[in-house]
């Protein structure tokens, strides 16, 4: 079932304060040599929206996160993030082992001057709950905590585009919930546009406005999530959202393996 709505409006919390960057593809295509990896995609993500990329190994999804974020090139057809200010976040948090933690933030601006970039880096490691860490050595850190000032790197150039590659993949179940919670906060916060890919449809549900299913380089469904936030794990709405997707996902699996 294809509930197409790319015209969707952002989260009304938002709405009025956004400062996210509308994000338009048209006849989107990637190939690796013979191997065509995405087809004509076409898809309009209104500026403050929260998207969720899901699809099984394979499906294409990353590239199509790499090509919205500017790390790779299409084939054909056309990538207009805005104009704007994009940052990544990865599975991997990527801290520089040899520098502190302020100083890992810092790496996010590396252009401003050094007086902002500790006063931005001090502000934002607040916002991620981590005051007072900044004199830490990433090695002393959790995991968890090590996601939190890879997030806190990405905010601090206040990006209107925050580009998340299964970032919460590699946590404890406690810990990514946590993290989940900690993204859409911040989320509602700046008003940025936020686009994840995740292997997780509970997580997708959780975080989303919309969410793109990606089945074989094409977007198979485009989903709606109408929910009130904050949500409510167990939410009957949710669950219905999520089912629905997983049917849908687990179907195909099946038509492949009979």
């Amino acid at each position: 079932m294809n509930m197409h709505v790319s015209d969707a409006a952002p989260d009304p919390a938002i709405r009025a304060s956004t400062r996210g960057a509308r994000v338009v593809l048209r006849g989107l295509e990637k190939s690796f040599g013979a191997h065509r990896v995405l087809h004509g995609i076409d898809i309009d993500i209104p500026a403050g929206q929260f998207v969720a990329i899901v699809g099984r190994s394979g499906c294409g999804k990353s590239t199509l996160l790499r090509l919205i974020a500017g790390l790779d090139q299409p084939a054909a057809g056309t990538v207009d993030p805005g104009g704007e200010i994009v940052r990544l976040m990865f599975q991997e948090p990527r801290l520089l082992p040899w520098q502190r933690v302020l100083a890992n933030v810092e790496v996010g601006l590396a252009h401003a001057d050094r007086q902002t970039r500790t006063r931005r880096s001090q502000d934002v490691l607040a916002q991620v709950g981590l005051t007072g860490r900044g004199g830490d050595w990433p090695a002393v850190l959790s995991g968890g905590q090590k996601q939190r000032v890879a997030l806190a790197r990405a905010l601090v150039g206040q990006p209107t585009l925050l580009a998340l590659d299964e970032p919460l993949g590699a946590l404890d179940a406690l810990t990514r919930i946590e993290m989940q919670e900690l993204i859409e906060t911040v989320w509602r916060e700046k008003g940025f546009t936020a686009i994840v890919v995740t292997h997780d449809v509970t997580e997708a549900v959780a975080l989303a406005d919309r969410i793109l299913v990606v089945e074989d380089g094409r977007i198979a469904m485009d989903v709606q999530v109408d929910v009130p936030r904050p949500r409510r794990r167990g939410d009957a709405a949710a669950a219905a959202i999520e089912g629905r997707i997983l049917d849908r996902l687990l179907t195909r699996q099946a038509t492949f393996s009979a």
